[in-house]
């Protein structure tokens, strides 16, 4: 019958699944029920994982996530995430506190189970704060940070919130959330604990989910009412998942996320077959009990339902039946067989393929993967591998297939649901064909025993059934596909045991140097007498292997002051010898007035005496004003000065920034590779001795000396440019030009960091002279926003035509926004024209300040400010003046009109 071999290749094709439309129209189909989910899954993960396709839904969301492109998304079972950051307000004081919001869930949820804090459980206070909620009770967060749930069925904006919006309209008590489940985390900044914002992470109960069994008017037994949510109890039951999916989620009436299937297209019965499978209490490896089913899913509701349904199935070994009349699951397990039929019961002359097994590539012998640990911090840790020892010997190699449930929270789980679908796949017989009308009661999902005298005696679970007919007038038949099946597949499968992770007891790290101390010491200048002050800084070698350095802070000892609270404030600090926009911090052991912040920075505005000046937040910026109250006792103090010391170096010896016979503050911490978190230590104290100085030195002496160092100076400079010339002849004659640039860069968020050094050297022919130029760069430059500083040193010669000239500029820069200030020095000399006759040289200084200073707090001989040269002692020879007169104007001796005046007030 050569009409046969056309449809007996579409069968084929059809149970491929492809060409279904064709066939089906072909033999008349008149309604049918498919088996559409979890049907020999691991043959499926393969293909899947050829394609590289993604992997499906979880329950786990490690990364935080931004913006306003987060698709909605509903939390069913225990959800561990990172959350989605959508809110961040700073105010009081400094903006020393901190509100962040982060939505969990679209829908509402049943509560708050735990949160880590940088990747460690905290312990969170049985006692709420009415306004933010629960304290962290525990590790280096206690007593900083809140915790506040709010599970989605909230009525009103948040008060605190509200209160506490800055500015006042960023909360408002419009901003409501109604339905979506999220947490207020509420933090008090600290410079040492959280300095930079932790990470949290939240586990959750997701929805609470109506269970038809627990409905009176259904047939069950409760309170439940669909609709009702108030009525609804938290559930991680996959039927009951599917159930509530299938007939959707709504917010006040929105249908935003689900099916919106009629609950008559939803078979409660076997509903609950199902549902009661899933619940059944198992015990695990420890003696504890569990579901033997329970899922974890954040059911995303941009993806397609059927991904959806998919992940829902896959954690419960379930398969859902797509019938005319309706869908239901079936959960994986044993079936009765409920017919059984014969080569007879064939339709002769119809379709009929008998495949007795799969091909290789489908086939597997070993399951393994990963499942989220709830106790490891929700981490994808390895279940126990599911091995088919037989399968090895018949297959002659190893076939793994990773299968990763992200949505089952149990390891035991996993591990069964590995197993079953490794079973599974080794039932490998399928049949397509078409039954006698008798036998169109089968459905989807039955199990039927085929006893066959050509093939054997097998037991099939029908996996697609529908009523078709060989020709326009022939009997409605049943047109089936059928799947080897066998009850051993969920007898045999035994909890894997249970691993408990003992992690390695905690490293005894180092935390601070061991025997730190510091000691004022004498430093001898070498070439002299003289001794100056400086700091000696030592401590005990590391055990600790990961130390890599040690970083020294010191500055001198904070000074009680006084802060008026008044416009402007005036800080009252004795003999502070401090400049306009000089940088000072102030400190308290109580609360400054509003306008001052501890330990911030601060910039003098204005001096007023030795002993009092204003301030103000950026350099040139406006005074402050203080307002409010202030308590406690205040002090001051200057910029520190840090110095690292990298390891094995056990001494630090110091004398920057070190005056004599003075106290001293000074402070540590220790620096490590791999980082870690590290703090410095509390501010401890030493005192510095006088300076050793042999002043007995005369101008003539000071003369003699300039002279010889000048001297000594030309002679090395002569060196040096005995050496360039060398360079320069040793050279290959060419014109052109040769550049060596080096450079440096960093950049984090808005900050920046860099430094070239260029080096740059050129002959060129020009008119037919030669010209000659050489240049030396050395440029750094920091940002961060809009204020920036650099310094610039450039050395330049050039010889030949035009002027013959050598130039050294030093500049250092600083600006913020358009405002900009510019110091620096500028050193030239040569010849004009290259003209023996006409040489030049100049030394340009340009500055608002110049000052002159023996290093002491009060002696400082020679300054020049605001346009004014001072000196504080003078001792001069001959003096040429026009004008001389006191500061008050009382007193004036005016040499060019020869004239004397004395007033008297």
């Amino acid at each position: 019958m050569p009409f046969l071999a056309p449809l007996i290749t579409a069968v084929s094709t059809w149970w491929a699944g492809t060409a279904v439309g064709s066939f089906l129209a072909t033999i008349g189909i008149t309604g049918s029920m498919i088996l559409t989910a979890g049907l020999n899954v691991a043959a499926g993960l393969i293909e899947k994982a050829a394609a590289k396709k993604n992997a499906p839904p979880g329950g786990v969301q490690f990364e935080k996530q931004y913006g306003e492109e987060v698709p909605r998304q509903v939390a069913i079972g225990l959800i561990g995430m990172a959350g989605h950051d959508c809110y961040v307000n700073t105010y009081d004081s400094g903006n020393s506190r901190i509100q962040q919001v982060y939505a969990l869930s679209d829908y509402y949820c049943d509560g708050l189970s735990r949160v880590a804090i940088n990747g460690t459980w905290a312990t969170l206070g049985s006692i709420p704060d009415p306004e933010r909620g629960l304290p962290v009770v525990s590790g280096d967060f206690a007593g900083l940070v809140w915790i506040k749930f709010v599970d989605g069925t909230q009525t009103v904006a948040d008060p605190n919130l509200v209160e506490e919006a800055n500015p006042s309209d960023r909360w408002s008590e419009a901003h409501v959330g109604i339905g979506i489940c999220h947490v207020i985390v509420s933090m008090i900044f600290d410079t040492e604990k959280n300095n930079s914002p932790p990470d949290f992470f939240f586990e959750f109960r997701g929805a609470r989910l109506y269970d038809w069994r627990k409905d009176s008017t259904k047939g069950g037994s409760g309170a439940h009412r669909w609709g009702d949510y108030a009525t609804y109890e938290y559930s991680a039951c996959p039927i009951v998942a599917e159930f509530n999916y299938r007939r959707g989620f709504s917010i006040n009436g929105d249908l935003f996320c689900g099916m919106e299937m009629p609950a008559s297209d939803l078979p409660i019965d076997k509903f609950t077959a199902a549902a009661n499978i899933c619940d059944e209490q198992v015990e695990k490896q420890d003696g504890s009990f569990e579901p033997r089913y329970q899922l974890s899913l954040l059911i995303d509701c941009t993806r397609t339902h059927g991904e959806n349904i998919d992940s829902m199935m896959l954690s419960c070994g379930g398969i859902t039946i797509d019938a005319v009349d309706g869908a239901w699951p079936l959960v994986g397990s044993d079936q009765p067989v409920v017919a059984t039929i014969t080569d007879d019961d064939f339709v002769t002359g119809a379709p009929f393929q008998y495949q007795a097994k799969r091909s290789m590539s489908d086939l597997v012998n070993s399951v393994s993967g990963n499942a989220p640990d709830p106790d490891q911090l929700w981490s994808m840790v390895g279940y126990e591998p599911q091995i088919s020892d037989t399968g090895l010997v018949v297959d002659r190699r190893t076939r793994d297939v990773n299968i990763d449930f992200p949505m089952v929270p149990s390891a035991r789980q996993a591990g069964q649901l590995a197993g079953i679908y490794l079973e599974e796949n080794r039932w490998e017989a399928t049949i397509s064909g078409m039954l006698r009308p008798r036998w169109q009661v089968l459905e989807a999902g039955d199990w039927v025993r085929y006893d066959s005298e050509k093939y054997g005696d097998f037991t099939f679970m029908m996996t697609e059934s529908s009523l078709a007919s060989l020709d326009a007038d022939g009997p409605r038949n049943a047109q089936v596909s059928m799947q080897q099946r066998d009850g051993s597949i969920y007898d045999t499968i035994l909890n894997p045991p249970v691993i408990v992770p003992v992690p390695p007891g905690a490293p005894a790290y180092a935390v601070s140097a061991t025997n730190f101390v510091a000691v004022g010491i004498q430093i001898k200048v070498e070439g002299s007498t003289d001794r100056k002050t400086g700091i000696r800084f030592q401590w005990d070698a590391f055990d600790d292997v990961t130390v890599s350095a040690v970083d020294v802070e010191y500055r001198p000892e904070a000074v009680g002051v006084g802060v008026s609270i008044a416009d402007p404030a005036v800080i009252t600090w004795p003999s502070h010898s401090l400049s306009a926009n000089d940088l000072f911090y102030l400190a308290t052991t109580g609360a400054l007035p509003t306008g001052l912040t501890p330990d911030s920075p601060l910039y003098v505005k204005t001096v007023l005496t030795s002993g009092t000046f204003t301030a103000s937040l950026t350099p040139g910026g406006a005074e402050i004003v203080t307002t409010g109250s202030q308590s406690g006792i205040h002090s001051g103090y200057v910029d520190s000065i840090v110095k690292r010391a990298e390891v094995p170096v056990q001494v630090l010896t110091v004398s920057e920034g070190v005056l004599p016979k003075k106290t001293f503050e000074y402070r540590h911490r220790i620096i490590t590779n791999p980082p870690r978190a590290t703090f410095f230590t509390a501010w401890s104290q030493v005192s510095t001795p006088a300076e050793v100085i042999d002043v007995s030195v005369g101008l003539a002496q000071l003369q003699a000396d300039t002279i010889a160092f000048l001297t000594s100076m030309s002679a090395s400079l002569q060196a040096d440019r005995d050496k360039l010339a060398q360079l320069a002849a040793a050279t290959l004659e060419a014109a052109g030009r040769a550049v060596h640039d080096n450079a440096v860069a960093r950049r984090f968020r808005d900050a920046s960091a860099a430094a070239f050094l260029e080096l740059d050297a050129s002959v060129d022919e020009i008119n037919g002279e030669l010209l000659a130029q050489a240049t030396a760069i050395l440029g750094v430059q920091a940002s961060v926003a809009d204020v920036s500083a650099g310094g610039l040193f450039q050395i330049r010669a050039e010889a030949g035509s035009g002027d013959v000239v050598s130039r050294m500029i030093f500049e250092v820069r600083a600006s913020v926004g358009a405002v900009w200030i510019s110091s620096g020095i500028y050193i030239e000399a040569g010849f004009t024209g290259g003209n023996p006759a006409l040489p030049f040289s100049r030394i340009v200084l340009n500055t608002n300040e110049f000052v002159v200073t023996d290093g002491t707090a009060t002696g400082t001989p020679l300054t020049f400010q605001g346009g004014v040269l001072k000196s504080l002692i003078a001792n001069l020879g001959t003096v040429t003046a026009g004008l001389l007169q006191s500061p008050d104007g009382s007193v004036k001796l005016d040499l060019n009109n020869k004239f004397f005046q004395i007033a008297v007030p």
